[in-house]
């Protein structure tokens, strides 16, 4: 018989000023004495993100440890040792998905004794024990919902390939949408990622078996995200369009496994950490494409997300939304060779998904 497991955390903030409000109640909760600050330069250097952030933990502020995009994994490492040095018995993360994965992948690390640079630690993490977890709180500034499962990724040191841990334990104790600090995003980011919590709506409902609550949320998280985006476009400064964003990408990401592989997220992934192509990105570029390719295949699904996005096909109301929102739509920009796209390609191809299909959605995008 069906069966549905919540796998989202148990805690959700949301609303402008939530981390200034309720921060110091929910490390209270977990007990934070020492805690480690995960961001990105970037987000170190704004001083209404990181410092920010870093002023009110005030004295429980243990270190601070930086990664870039795709999070590398010997950032991760590095990461792990600034926390054993400093003793760390908490997390604070904030940031988009990198930051946010990072830390997961820090505290898995932490859990295991694995260095997650070394070839074999993969196969050495599945069925890996992990004990005294660090409790880890996520305040996301990008709509990728990386906060939202216990999964981490990061990018593989060498091959670069986006590659991963997951444990239950590694769910975020408590997750801050907090429009005041997601204003601070530049647009084109917010927006990017924003199409890419449409692609998590999208597989969602396109993903096998029953799931009734993860679908309703999706459809109403396409709602949202439609109007969200456009009116965080048309006002970049509006506080409530970014909440109603959050909301929306929330409410794309109640089946986190099956969501996260779905055939636009694994040919992403396959392009993203290997070509330095954003995440977000990757969803603009795809996601149309492979809607078009599914279509006879899940004609009632398809028939939702159009309703959704307030279009006559799936496909056209991602492109549509895409288009309009002025962000990237041709994979040419990255100069990829079609033995590129073969390689992509390749390992995602099943009898389902024969590799020349898939290398044909990737030249479509082009």
């Amino acid at each position: 018989m069906p069966a549905f497991h919540y796998v989202n955390p148990d805690v959700i903030h949301w609303g402008a000023g939530c981390v200034r409000e309720r921060l110091d109640e929910e490390l209270r909760r977990a007990g934070a004495r020492r805690v480690l600050l995960v961001t990105t330069r970037s987000a170190a250097e704004d001083a209404r993100l990181a410092p920010a952030v870093e002023s009110l933990l005030g004295g429980r502020l243990a270190g601070r440890a930086l990664v870039g995009q795709h999070a590398p994994a010997r950032s991760v490492m590095e990461a792990a040792r600034v926390a054993r040095t400093a003793r760390a018995d908490a997390l604070v993360s904030i940031g988009g998905g990198s930051p946010i994965d990072a830390a997961k992948a820090v505290a898995f690390s932490l859990a295991t004794g694995l260095d997650l640079v070394a070839p074999e630690s993969l196969s050495r993490a599945r069925g890996a024990s992990l004990v005294g977890v660090l409790p880890h709180l996520a305040i996301p500034t990008t709509l990728s919902v990386a906060e939202l499962s216990g999964g981490a990724g990061f990018s593989a040191e060498g091959t670069r390939e986006k590659v991963g841990v997951a444990a239950p334990e590694l769910l975020p104790a408590a997750v801050f949408y907090d429009a005041e600090l997601a204003l601070r995003t530049p647009l084109p980011l917010w927006l990017s990622t924003g199409i890419r919590a449409v692609d998590h709506a999208a597989e969602t409902l396109l993903a096998p078996g029953e799931h009734p609550l993860p679908d309703a949320a999706a459809v109403e998280g396409l709602r949202r995200l439609q109007v969200g985006l456009r009116a965080a476009r048309a006002r970049p400064g509006d506080p409530a369009a970014r909440t109603e964003c959050q909301l929306g990408a929330w409410f794309s990401y109640l089946l986190p496994g099956p969501a996260a592989r779905g055939l636009s997220h694994t040919l992403g992934k396959r392009l993203g950490s290997r070509h330095g192509i954003p995440h977000g990105v990757t969803s603009c570029l795809l996601l149309p494409h492979v809607l078009r390719y599914l279509a006879p295949r899940a004609p009632q699904a398809m028939a939702r997300i159009a309703a959704a996005l307030g279009a006559e096909s799936a496909a056209d109301g991602v492109a549509g939304l895409v288009a309009e929102l002025d962000l990237p739509r041709h994979l040419s920009t990255w100069n990829l060779s079609d033995a590129d796209l073969r390689e992509a390609a390749r390992p995602v191809a099943s009898p389902e998904h024969p590799e020349a299909d898939l290398v044909a959605i990737l030249r479509a995008a082009l």
